[in-house]
């Protein structure tokens, strides 16, 4: 089909990358298909065509024309060589060259394979090759499927010879000319050999669109214009339009059959460029198959099933046996007399090339394949092109070769001797010019006897063909060459390694064999339709093919490529009609449409596309323990216990963000995880990552100004087993150092795998969910710098990815920088106006609200909640707080509600204490509060009708309940909890030092203050704006920086209110809700209290805690909770209180304690696992001592009944609401 030209702005045409990333991979598929040249590009196509779902993996990356390397340096870059003595360059690199004894071989590595750098030529081998003994019977009898598989092929690579209406080149007229002079019978076996070249533009039998040959001699290092018609332009883009998913840098390593699941396990190692980083790391992906075709390339599948039966696959022995190089020859005719133009154009623009068009690589052939009686006589001579990357170091060559007496012409003229010294003087400025540019290069292919061998050494391929350089027919066909080259003046120059003194060594750019057919495994390794044998007999794998080169058992004495495809076009023929399923043959009708392929899958993977913005893209290798046994959330217990038993985790991850602006700038902060996991505790085998998530500094909504990065992906065995993995790295505000360790350390949790849907990926799992096991990674030192190293970006230009390469380092810089200095970072001040937040909301009983008064007629609220028929329980707040820090909505669970779930008749009250009493600015002692506190003990009485009440009270709320208790004014209490403060307050060692500095004095009395709110705003006046600066550099314990202004105020203050760790932000970011002012006066009561240990009154007597007021009054059960990281009121008070109660006690038998771990103050109550640590041990106490107080007490007494005339009530609370005004505030001001 003829088309115009598609181009693109660099005059190549427009092709995008079909390949998918690794991380889209799927677990399992119907087919695998392993490499992309000619026998994986049909394995794909025609096992795509059949309706199955397919994988194709190649081990190079994927190359596009224009794409291809021109420059001398790039073109080195791209080389790879390997022997069992040592490897060097990137294993995706486009050249890739093996050596062994007096064996060099050549391939291509990319998608497209060696179709990629090969010379094009499409010929049928010799019918007789055919015959051969070393094929098996059902193929020497085939004579229709070969000829069928030929035909198909053909119709795919579209091969024509080089057309006789385009410019004669003058490397073709110059072969021409030497078969002439070589005798009639080269003469007439001379002709031009069909090529896959476009030589129009024109949209090939895969739909894909081919601009023609611009004529520059560049096949073997990558043609650019479009024209060559490689297996990426045909088969694998067929593949690719009726649903192959391509894979590339997929280093196939070995494959087994799972017992278990009968599956195929084909183990890879992705080649991205960050994971090559880590050497040290082995472990291997994996992909699953129904049915595997083996198409690597000759070496490269003789590798992979050598190291498969080194891994206990059973295979015939013969595997790397009978290995042919095809019997290629390279020779050069330098310097002779005919003009030639035989070096490549590389990156000189060919409109304006000086010597005109050079060619495809080879145009020319003299066919000697019938020139002899014996099929092995037969041999063709093809000229070739010297890649422009080689031109200079073979010109040193070529002047520098010690040239035999035999491969020089004699009896030259002087003016003959003079013209050839004026070509190498020419030469000497130019590769184009003078004796260059009248070189001609040669390729042979002959019969060489096959018996060559490959074999893993130290894992790495090592050929072995020992003579066979110094074969009759290799120094026979040298003696042609020369014969060619001295007919016109020229010396004839053997290949450089073919010299004596490198042991006359071959370099074949086609080997054949290794994993050759045969009628059984004594002969060969593969059947006839290319299914692996078992061992020596003529069972076979059934479900693994070999479709490549290796399968020939011979040489061919041509070019292979088009015999390699009919064979692989006959087994994909055979393997579809075993299994019943049908290939469609039929070529597309129309051109490709590379946004809309003809055939897709319904993808568990969205793919993401490159984003306008570049993305970004990192390796990070992490190591350390994980533990079966221990399964709580005690990581660091995991760790230790999984040490014992040598339980190791290694993680080998790439993070893909194709888009950098999404990951730094938008909620979710996604990107793509893949790798691989090696835990034995889960499988002998590595584990693959089947679908992952990875999420970039995330607001961590349940710990204080914390980030973390997520990675949360699904787990595969070998053996099917599933599993998820959920892991987490923390940022919190710490110095550098901390920093360091924070984001190199990872806690991760192993889950059974959710049956549902795989692509749930939410960091909120089921709690049900059953827990694994749980450990503790690590990114070392070495690894780290590693890791910086793969931090790349990605994009379609240099300035995209620089872009991409700033926002994510800016962003990271940022973030990281914000936590390590967030003492300088801006102030945070409480909301200045009331606006829709977050909250938790549960049901609770109407609340009912009273309004009762004091002794010294300071009126107060009260309100209740009638959970049940337990209790009641009175909730008794701190200082300068309302009652909702008992039942606030800033924290999923509170005790209210805890108790209300319980079955509580639940009572808190808002003593003068609270920001919501306008009593609060006022002057007054804890002594006053005491009185709050007894006319709110004695309304829950009196309203539940219940001699004794139980109490919890909090900070001051507990120091002045006790006050009352122990002067016998507060009665009717029948069980009390303490909160983080009884009868000996005892201060932490920051609020010691604030107290005997005179804080307090100064502020008081120099600068003339007696309240102090913990709430501020950035318009405050200019002392409060000084105080609020200042308090940036507060002493706070380890880990308890923040940068909000009303947290610093609360320390100031009280001391640090919590362990920043246990709490929500929200409660953090709102407590202005329900924190606000204190008057100086009680503050006063409380230095006093402090610095005396004991409770005391305002006047620093010693009335309350004495011996006889608690024998006499604290005579009931009181329980003492303390937080061991409390820094307000240091552990030693409840310590020492709990000791005074017991010494001085009738029942000492009344009075327990308990410390609470990891806890500071208020986050006893705010925590978020308060109501697992805190909330039972309180409810214990209750309900252990529910004989003593209560509705228990009450003898027949229905708690309705209690409540009579509760319509009555309700009126007089109406009333006195209405007579004390505005005394009573809620939060934005209006009655409750």
């Amino acid at each position: 089909m003829s088309v115009e030209n598609h181009e693109s702005e660099s005059g190549y045409p427009e092709h995008p990358h079909i390949s998918s990333s690794v991380a889209e991979m799927k677990p399992h598929y119907d087919v695998v298909v392993i490499g992309s040249g000619y026998g994986g590009g049909i394995a794909a196509s025609r096992m795509s065509r059949a309706g199955k779902r397919v994988a194709l993996l190649e081990r190079g990356k994927e190359r596009w024309p224009g794409e291809y390397p021109t420059e001398t340096i790039d073109c080195f870059k791209e080389a790879q060589s390997e022997s069992g003595e040592f490897r060097t360059g990137k294993k995706t690199g486009m050249y890739r060259f093996y050596y062994g004894g007096d064996q060099v071989a050549v391939a291509g590595c990319g998608l497209g394979g060696t179709s990629l750098i090969n010379a094009n030529v499409a010929l049928e081998a010799d019918k007789r090759v055919w015959e051969m003994p070393v094929w098996p019977e059902e193929i020497r009898k085939d004579t229709e499927g070969i000829k069928l598989g030929y035909k198909r092929a053909k119709e795919m690579l579209q091969p024509e010879p080089y057309p006789e209406h385009f410019p004669e080149l003058p490397k073709l007229k110059a072969l021409e000319e030497q078969a002439k002079k070589l005798g009639p019978e080269y003469a007439k076996n001379f002709y031009r050999p069909p090529l896959t070249v476009a030589f129009e533009n024109r949209v090939n039998s895969a739909g894909v669109r081919q601009l023609k040959s611009t004529l520059t001699g560049n096949d073997s290092t990558g043609v650019n214009d479009g024209s060559k018609n490689t297996t990426l332009v045909n088969y694998v883009s067929d593949a690719w339009n009726h649903g192959c998913e391509i894979f590339c840098q997929i280093n196939v390593q070995r494959i087994k059959k799972d017992k278990k699941t009968g599956k195929w396990v084909v183990f890879y190692e992705w080649l991205d460029d960050g994971r090559e980083e880590f050497t040290d790391y082995h472990s291997l992906y994996f992909v699953m198959a129904d049915v595997v075709f083996l198409a690597a390339g000759t070496l490269g599948s003789n590798e992979i099933l050598l190291r498969s039966r080194n891994f206990g696959l059973e295979v015939s022995p013969q595997v790397g046996e009978k290995f042919s190089g095809n019997g290629d020859i390279l020779g050069f005719g330098y310097n002779t007399d005919l003009k030639c133009n035989a070096i490549a154009m590389g990156k000189h623009n060919p409109s304006n090339f000086p010597n005109g068009p050079v060619g495809p690589c080879i145009t020319g052939i003299i066919d000697m394949r019938q020139s002899g009686d014996s099929v092995y006589d037969g041999y063709v001579i093809e000229e070739g092109v010297c890649p422009a990357p080689f031109a200079t170091i073979l010109k040193t060559y070529f002047k520098i070769s010690d040239v035999e007496d035999k491969n020089k012409p004699t009896n030259l003229t002087l003016s003959e001797k003079f013209a050839k010294f004026l070509r190498e003087i020419s030469s000497s400025t130019s590769n184009y010019q003078g004796s260059m540019a009248n070189t001609q290069s040669y390729l042979i292919m002959s019969h060489d006897n096959s018996t060559g061998r490959i074999q893993l050494v130290n894992d790495k391929v090592n050929l072995e063909f020992n003579g066979v350089g110094e074969l009759e027919m290799i120094k026979k066909l040298n003696e042609t060459l020369s014969r060619a080259t001295i007919n016109f003046n020229g010396e004839y120059i053997s290949s450089p390694i073919w010299l004596k003194v490198f042991g006359c060594k071959l370099v074949t750019v086609h080997p054949l064999g290794g994993c050759c057919m045969g009628k059984d495994g004594k002969t060969g390794v593969v059947n006839h339709k290319g299914q692996v044998y078992t061992g020596t007999g003529t069972t076979v794998h059934k479900d693994l093919y070999i479709c490549d080169g290796s399968i020939v058992p011979t040489s061919l004495a041509v070019n292979p490529f088009l015999t390699i495809s009919c064979l692989a076009e006959r087994i994909m023929n055979l393997a579809a009609k075993d299994r019943g399923w049908v290939i469609d043959y039929e070529l597309v009708k129309k051109p490709i449409d590379w946004n809309k392929p003809l055939k897709t899958w319904n993808l568990e993977v969205t793919k993401q596309n490159a984003s306008p913005d570049g993305g970004i893209k990192f390796t990070e290798s992490l190591v350390g323990y994980f533990s079966t046994e221990i399964v709580s959330e005690d990581y660091q217990a995991a760790e230790l216990q999984a040490k014992t038993s040598e339980s190791k985790m290694q993680l080998l991850l790439t993070v893909i963000a194709p888009d950098a602006k999404s990951l730094v700038e938008l909620k979710d902060h996604s990107a793509l995880i893949t790798g691989t996991m090696s835990c034995r505790a889960l499988s002998p085998d590595p584990l693959i990552i089947t679908k992952g998530n990875f999420r970039f500094f995330i607001f961590n909504e349940n710990q204080v100004d914390s980030k973390k990065l997520m990675y949360n992906f699904n787990l595969l065995s070998t053996s099917g087993e599933k599993y998820q993995f959920m892991g987490f790295k923390l940022l919190t505000n710490s110095s550098m150092f901390e920093e360091w360790a924070a984001t190199t350390t990872i806690y991760s949790t192993i889950y059974e795998y959710n049956n549902g849907n795989e692509n749930d990926l939410s960091d909120d799992i089921d709690p049900n969910r059953k827990i694994l096991g749980r450990g503790i990674l690590h990114v070392t030192v070495s690894d780290f710098r590693k890791q910086l190293q793969t931090l790349m970006a990605t994009g379609s230009n240099a300035s995209q990815r620089r872009a991409a390469y700033l926002k994510f380092l800016s962003y990271f810089s940022s973030v990281t920088a914000s936590h390590a200095f967030t003492r300088f970072r801006p102030l945070l001040y409480p909301k200045k106006f009331p606006f829709a937040k977050p909250f938790y909301h549960k049901p609770r009983p109407e609340k009912e609200m009273y309004v009762i008064e004091s002794n010294d007629k300071v009126k107060t609220l009260i309100h209740r909640f009638k959970g049940g028929s337990k209790g009641p329980v009175l909730l008794i707040h701190g200082a300068a707080m309302s009652y909702e820090m008992w039942a606030t909505n800033l924290v999923e669970h509170t005790f209210l509600d805890y108790l209300l779930e319980n079955g509580y008749d639940v009572w808190l009250n808002d003593s003068r204490l609270s920001p919501t009493n306008a009593e609060c600015y006022k002057q007054f002692p804890l002594d006053a509060v005491r009185l709050d506190q007894k006319a709110a003990i004695d309304h829950v009485r009196k309203i539940t009708e219940c001699d004794k009440i139980a109490v919890v009270a909090h900070c001051l709320g507990s120091i002045s309940t006790l006050m009352g208790l122990l002067d016998g004014s507060i009665e009717g209490v029948g069980s009390l909890v303490t909160s983080q403060v009884s009868v000996n307050p005892i201060n932490g060692f920051v609020n010691m030092l604030k107290r005997n500095s005179q804080l307090l004095p100064i502020y008081r009395h120099i600068l003339r203050q007696d309240l102090f709110d913990v709430r501020t705003s950035p318009d405050t006046n200019l002392l409060n704006r000084i105080v609020d600066q200042c308090l940036r550099f507060y002493p706070v314990p380890k880990h308890q920086v923040c940068n909000n202004a009303l947290c610093h105020r609360a320390s100031l203050c009280y001391g640090t209110l919590y362990q920043h760790e246990n709490l929500n932000q929200l409660i953090h970011d709102y407590q202005s809700e329900f924190f606000g002012t204190i008057n100086l006066t009680t503050m006063n009561h409380m230095v006093y209290i402090t610095a005396a240990q004991k409770i005391v009154n305002y006047d620093k007597k010693d009335v309350y805690v004495t011996e006889e007021n608690v024998k006499k009054n604290l005579n009931f059960p009181i329980f003492s909770i303390h937080g061991d990281k409390n820094v307000v009121f240091d552990i030693k008070s409840s310590r020492k209180s709990y000791d005074t109660l017991i010494n001085y006690a009738q029942n000492p038998d009344f009075y327990s304690m308990h410390e609470l771990a990891g806890y500071g103050h208020l986050d006893s109550w705010w925590g978020n696992d308060a109501h697992k640590d805190v909330f039972p041990k309180v409810l214990d106490h209750l309900e252990n001592t529910k004989d003593t107080y209560g509705y228990a007490l009450k003898a027949s007494h229905d708690i309705q009944g209690s409540h009579s005339g509760i319509s009555v009530v309700k009126k007089i609370i109406s009333e006195e609401l209405h007579k004390i005004g505005n005394g009573y505030l809620h939060e934005n001001g209006h009655l409750h």
